[in-house]
């Protein structure tokens, strides 16, 4: 194996050598270097009893329950597969703070984790709600205005939760951020502030005369302590003929938010309107991370309207996590059009339903020739689509999780981390999108996978490679009743 092309994954071992045996007193001093935390959410059985006869996960398919509440933990893994994780903090219990954390068990946008742009934290963002409460997350904030009317009961604030190198955290409401809908991530340059990703509900704007978008979409800039955060700005599509100023809180469905040389990038992919891709936050019109300010530009760098509005057509991206090789190389994990429903089954069929007229439909796996790991280049000013990676992912193949009873999906990827190699590859590593016939595929097991690319490469390699270039492999699979949903490399002081 050549020194260009080896295997990424252990590109690192030597150096992880030396911090193997700081496992058993990691949780003392603190996260182990060179290694993977994956943020792992688990359904807590004992704080959600059987109602009806419904448990763990068809209770998902009850259309009544638009989600519960798991509890939080970081795993932290050598970027090898299938070793036990070296230590597990649990995130979701009373921080400093006295506040608790949890996230939404099957809400599948939710639970990216980001490190500090100076290495030393991490950022989770969720809510201040404990874990087994239903529909948390269609509640709304307790902020002054950001209510509909009538308010969606128990008013719950979004969280953000800081987690330092020796494995210390605090956690911080948020009070006016993402009012009615998902809180998707946050990311932090020091630790001494937090920008923030995610959706919001319209209902509050929906009466006349409307008043454009509302007070808690956009990106954000909030801090430690302080339970009000502050919008940066707002993204305005013009994709629809009946666009009009309500509809512009979905042209603001962040996903993912990142940071790459000084600047600020936010991802799109789902939402019947607006444009779906990857956009820069300007500081104001420039670049630069902005702190401050509400008129700061979004700029598309690349992407589609997320609904064509003359044939109707959806996009055909579904842009999540991302990560910047270079100034001029784009990876970016697409979750993918996983699935088709139609009156006439074909294909692999992973469920059917009939209706009161006896009209049955079928919902079909679909082939996405975009879902996996898209790479993008920087040619002439635009943002260029050189290959897909989906080598290794199995997409569409039938997985049998032990515990599980439906058998799941992979369709795509979602949050994902890289890292650059000396030998001019980086290895990404990512968190995969799964469906099936339990409610959509939203508590199905996911997958820890890692991949090497070489970063210069333009196309995809006709020729053999090594092992884990260009064809994902699986480090870790998750149980059932749990779910990984972020990774990010640990911080260190």
């Amino acid at each position: 194996m050549s020194h260009r092309l080896r295997l990424g994954l252990l590109a690192g071992t030597a150096a992880l050598a030396g911090t193997v045996a700081l496992g058993a007193s990691a949780q003392a001093a603190g996260f182990v270097p060179n290694t993977l935390v994956v943020s792992r959410v688990v359904f807590n059985a004992d704080t959600n009893p059987a109602r009806a006869g419904e448990t763990f996960p068809d209770i998902f398919n009850d259309p009544n329950v638009a989600g519960i509440q798991g509890s939080i933990f970081l795993d932290t893994f050598l970027p090898l597969p299938f070793l036990p994780a070296l230590e597990s903090l649990p995130l979701t219990g009373l921080s400093a703070q006295n506040t608790v954390i949890t996230t939404s068990f099957s809400s599948k946008s939710e639970g990216s984790l980001h490190l500090s742009e100076n290495g030393q934290f991490l950022t989770y963002m969720g809510y201040v709600s404990p874990a087994g409460t239903e529909n948390v997350s269609n509640s709304d904030t307790t902020g002054a205005g950001t209510q509909a009317s009538p308010p969606s009961l128990p008013l719950t604030d979004r969280a953000v939760a800081l987690v330092k190198f020796d494995g210390s955290f605090s956690v911080t409401p948020e009070s006016n951020a993402f009012s009615g809908d998902n809180p998707r991530g946050a990311i932090s340059i020091d630790g001494t502030q937090f920008l923030m990703a995610g959706n919001a509900d319209s209902t509050e704007l929906k009466t006349t005369p409307v008043t454009g978008p509302g007070t808690t979409i956009g990106v954000r800039v909030g801090a430690p302590g302080s339970n009000v955060s502050s919008q940066l700005g707002t993204y305005v599509a013009m994709d629809r003929p009946d666009e009009s100023a309500k509809q512009h809180i979905k042209d603001n469905n962040w996903r993912g938010i990142g940071i790459f040389n000084g600047n600020l990038f936010v991802s799109k992919g789902s939402g019947g309107n607006g444009d779906d891709g990857v956009f820069q936050v300007m500081n104001g019109t420039a670049d630069g991370v902005p702190t401050s300010g509400t008129d700061n530009t979004i700029v598309q760098l690349l992407g589609t309207q997320a609904t064509n509005p003359i044939t109707g057509a959806t996009s055909p991206l579904t842009p999540f996590g991302f990560f910047f090789a270079d100034a001029n190389t784009l990876y970016v994990a697409d979750e993918g059009n996983s699935t088709i429903t139609t009156t006439q089954a074909g294909g692999t069929v992973i469920s059917q339903t009939t209706d009161s007229t006896g009209t049955t439909t079928f919902t079909d796996l679909v082939t996405d020739p975009l879902a996996g790991l898209q790479k993008w280049s920087l040619v002439g000013g635009v943002w260029t689509l050189d290959y897909v990676i989906q080598a290794g992912l199995e997409l569409g193949q039938p997985q049998h999780v032990p515990g599980y009873p439906a058998p799941t999906f992979t369709t795509g990827l979602r949050n994902l981390t890289g890292k650059v190699n000396e030998d001019g590859t980086v290895t990404i590593y990512a968190i995969t999108a799964q469906t099936s016939s339990i409610s959509g595929g939203e508590p199905d097991p996911t997958k820890l996978v890692a991949v090497t690319d070489v970063v210069a490469a333009t196309t995809l390699p006709t020729i053999a490679l090594p092992f884990g270039v260009d064809s994902f492999l699986t480090l870790q699979q998750s149980r059932s009743g749990e779910v990984f949903r972020g990774v990010a490399f640990a911080p260190v002081q």
